[in-house]
C-alpha cells in the first residue's frame, strides 16, 4: 500500500510503498530504514512513543485515535511525525 509520509526529519512529503498494517508498524519500518534505533521513537520498556513526538494520522494525533498505535492503516493515508522541541531553561 501507499502511504504519504512528512516529518521533521524529512520535510517534504514523501510516498512510500508498505507492507507496515499499523501506525506502530510503520513507525519502526521507518525507524528502521532511517538508520535509527526503535528507541528513537518508543520508550523500551513501556512500547510506547516518546512524548517528544507528534504522530497525525490524516491531520488527527495518534493520541485521539482509538487504536494509538494500532491504528490501521489503509492506502492513501498521510502520516506526519515531528520532534517537538520544547524551550527549556
Amino acid at each position: 500500500m501507499k502511504i504519504t509520509v512528512k516529518s521533521s526529519f524529512n520535510l517534504n512529503e514523501t510516498d512510500l510503498e508498505t507492507q507496515s498494517t499499523t501506525l506502530g508498524a510503520l513507525l519502526d519500518e521507518l525507524s528502521n530504514n532511517y538508520k535509527l534505533t526503535k528507541a528513537e521513537f518508543f520508550d523500551s520498556e513501556s512500547g510506547e512513543l516518546y512524548p517528544d513526538y507528534e504522530v497525525l494520522v490524516n491531520g488527527q494525533s495518534f493520541q485521539v485515535l482509538t487504536d494509538g498505535l494500532d491504528t490501521k492503516l489503509k492506502d492513501g493515508d498521510k502520516v506526519e511525525i515531528y520532534l517537538i522541541m520544547l524551550p527549556g531553561g
